[in-house]
């Protein structure tokens, strides 16, 4: 029985010590030694975009990855002569629809996909949509400072183009995905909303042995990524071990702040999760609705915490 009881103190250990030194070494790897994690990513993008109803207009086209940065590279779908046209037409659209809906950009929600899929931090990702050479539409889109910028470019005003696209992303929380907090700051309220997520969370964790793990190492005054690793029964009704990734963006408008967010979930077999050495999928191909009712409840309870 003390030797059992030895042998389980000894794996807690020596797993706890593995599991810190791979996140810290994550953060300085050349990420050119996971190349292959990242081109198989590239799969589950093209999964992910035909489920909101974009797969006709792009397509996931290559990854390149350097020592600090993956860039995604998407095209049209379709060859065509007006297939430049046409992806101009639908990126405007998408562009406008997603800010009103979802408090988002259309490029931003790329960056953070790609990101999330890819499992890198924001600064870290790239994602360049572009048609035929030479590109007569092309767009870069990063993370610089806590914003991501796009740099836009249009060779020619584009012919007109009646592109059919989603109204929003799935992908996105439908609903009520911001909300207005008057009279505060936006420092203050993201503060406070990313301790009532850490305190959400660190309580929880797996059956047996695991606390959960908060890491919400990127974050600015107006914005942060929470990540949550050794989770076990949230979300998947089938014992999974699970990974969250939520991000808040702050806006100040005058004297009140708008918050937005977005959740994303992955699901796996393994309860370590070091990011690029895993086989976690993402749950919005398997576990939608369960993801969807989670998040709501979730941000339901953050939202009422703001407001007090």
């Amino acid at each position: 029985m003390a030797f059992r009881l030895f042998r389980l103190i000894f794996l807690t250990c020596f797993l706890s010590c593995w599991g810190a030194t791979d996140s810290k070494a994550q953060t300085t790897t050349d990420l050119r030694q996971d190349r292959a994690f990242f081109q198989n990513k590239k799969t589950d993008f093209t999964q992910w975009l035909r489920q909101n109803q974009l797969g006709h207009i792009f397509k996931a086209d290559s990854v390149a990855v350097s020592a600090k940065k993956v860039t995604l590279y998407l095209r049209p779908t379709h060859d065509s002569k007006l297939a430049c046209d046409s992806i101009q037409c639908a990126w405007t659209k998408l562009e406008q629809t997603n800010k009103k809906i979802n408090g988002q950009f259309f490029h931003e929600r790329l960056l953070h996909k790609w990101a999330f899929l890819a499992e890198i931090r924001p600064d870290q990702a790239e994602v360049v949509v572009r048609c035929h050479e030479p590109a007569h539409f092309l767009a870069k889109i990063y993370s610089r400072d806590g914003k991501i910028p796009v740099e836009q470019r249009s060779l020619r005003s584009g012919t007109v183009i009646d592109v059919s696209t989603p109204a929003s992303l799935q992908g996105v929380n439908t609903g009520d995905n911001k909300i207005l907090v008057r009279g505060k700051k936006v420092n203050a309220v993201c503060g406070s909303a990313r301790r009532f997520l850490t305190n959400h969370y660190k309580t929880k964790g797996t059956p047996v042995l695991w606390k959960a793990k908060v890491d919400t190492s990127y974050t600015a005054y107006d914005e942060f990524v929470l990540e949550v690793t050794h989770l076990n029964n949230e979300i998947c009704p089938d014992g999974y071990f699970e990974y969250h990734r939520v991000y808040v963006k702050g806006l100040q408008k005058g004297d009140d702040v708008e918050i937005s967010w977005e959740f994303q979930g992955k699901y796996g077999s393994g309860i370590i999760f070091p990011p690029r050495k895993n086989d976690y999928k993402d749950m919005d191909l398997r576990y939608k609705s369960n993801l969807e009712e989670y998040q709501k409840r979730l941000f339901k309870k953050l939202t009422d915490y703001l407001r007090q």
